[in-house]
This record gives C-alpha cells, structure tokens and sequence, in this order.
C-alpha cells in the first residue's frame, strides 16, 4: 500500500538471526550478527536513499554521517528538529501520519530507508515495497530482540504481500533475500 500523497519507495533494512532477532535482549548487536558485505550493502543503499527511518535507541548508539534522519521518539507531540543534529527530525507517529511528515518534509519522490528497531519495522509493514533481509544462517539469539513484533520476516512479510525473489550468498554463512511487492 503506497503511502499517501506520496510516491516514495519504502524499502526496509534488517540483518537477523534464524530466530529473527536483529539484537541481544540488551539492545547490543551481537559481533556474530555483523557480516561486512551486508554492511556494505547496507551503507551504499543508505546512501542513497532520500530519508532513512529508524528509532530513538538506533539513533542515540549510531551516530549520523551526514544523511536525512527520521527518528521516532514518545518524546515529542509530532515532528520537531533535533537541536543536536541539523538533518534528522524527531517524530512521534502517534501526532502525526507518515504522509504528513513526508509532505513537511518535502520528500515527494525517492527511497524511505527503514532500519529498525522493532517498533519502525512493525509501523511500516503495510508500506514496504521492497525489504532487503539479511539472515546469519546457525545464528540463533535467544530472549533477543525481534525484527518483526509479529513473529520471523519470513511470516510477517509474505502477510504484507512482500514475495521472496533473488535469494543470494554474500557472505560466509550469510544470506540475503529481496522481498517485494508482488
């Protein structure tokens, strides 16, 4: 489902562990999550996306290089500037719609990368064109945190009409798929 008023692609972002976790129960990114070339891929497709969505905690333990941030934090009524970095905006999606923010914004057209956490991937479930997911295959995080609220991304997607196409190696032990809109 396209976001209203808007033409913008919205393509997620997520490396997991067979049980769909992107982190340890404490929010750290476990070094056996970390593969290079998803990080390579991640970073060229961030850098050139329009707008990168992530949450508050992603935010605060990943600093900025340079890109359009949106940030979804409770600590706002709706959307404001972030005093401490001229390129991301704080926004609480409970004061305003996505389409909304992206019309303020100016951002009309592009890529809308998301990158998580939990809450950012399960808000955008109904917009995603497109889901680059990453698996480190004999990886399991137990009691970690999920990608999707509503279970692994190889369920929740398809739910959302995303089908699995272009399955490749990129990395030892690492898989990554290209989920689409069908």
């Amino acid at each position: 489902m396209p976001i209203p008023e808007s033409s913008v692609m919205v393509e997620g972002h997520a490396i997991v562990s067979v049980d769909g976790m992107i982190a340890a129960a404490d929010g750290s990114m476990p070094p056996a999550l970390r593969s290079e070339a998803d990080w390579r891929i991640f970073q060229a497709a961030l850098d050139v996306a329009a707008l990168v969505v992530l949450g508050r905690l992603g935010h605060t333990r990943h600093p900025n290089p340079g890109r359009r941030r949106l940030v979804l934090t409770r600590s706002v009524t709706d959307l404001e500037a972030d005093p401490a970095d001229p390129l991301t905006i704080l926004w609480n999606p409970a004061g305003m719609e996505i389409g909304t923010v992206l019309g303020r914004l100016g951002i009309v057209d592009g890529v809308v990368a998301v990158t998580g956490g939990t809450g950012t991937f399960d808000l955008f479930v109904p917009y995603y064109d497109r889901f680059v997911l990453s698996e480190v295959r004999g990886l399991s995080i137990e009691s970690g945190i999920p990608c999707f609220s509503k279970g692994h991304p190889r369920f929740v997607l398809p739910g959302a009409g995303l089908v699995a196409q272009d399955m490749e190696l990129i990395d030892r032990g690492v898989v990554q798929t290209q989920w689409v809109r069908s």
